[in-house]
């Protein structure tokens, strides 16, 4: 993306964020926006944790650290137990930021970003 030629700062991305955090804060109450939040990360807290039971399957050259199967499971299981203390209206707005969220990345794709190329490991370490 454009970043400011002075301060290597992503502007376009933050004046975006700012636009789109103002419209949250006026669209609802902070009680509304906070268990949207929460919402949406424990969808993501139990999607992690599926794709931790998922990728055991992959094998690897090397040595790694596995959890113990019962770790993600119960993760798994109690951010979906959580997921169901909200009313629908938080489901609601959650459901509009996510289809936001897709409909973005699509533009974004037809734009021709985010098509990422070959990723040099060895560059991040630095």
């Amino acid at each position: 993306g454009r970043v400011s030629p002075r301060r290597q700062t992503p502007f376009p991305a933050i004046v975006f964020t700012t636009i789109l955090a103002a419209a949250l804060v006026l669209t609802g109450d902070l009680d509304a926006l906070a268990n949207t939040t929460v919402v949406l990360l424990l969808a993501v807290f139990a999607i992690v944790n599926v794709a931790v039971l998922v990728l055991r399957s992959d094998h690897v050259d090397h040595e790694h650290y596995v959890a113990p199967t019962f770790i993600p499971v119960l993760g798994a299981l109690v951010s979906l137990g959580m997921l169901t203390q909200h009313t629908a209206g938080i489901y609601l707005r959650a459901g509009i930021l996510l289809a936001v969220g897709v409909a973005l990345w699509f533009v974004n794709r037809a734009l021709g970003g985010g098509t990422p190329g070959e990723l040099d490991a060895g560059k991040l370490a630095d």
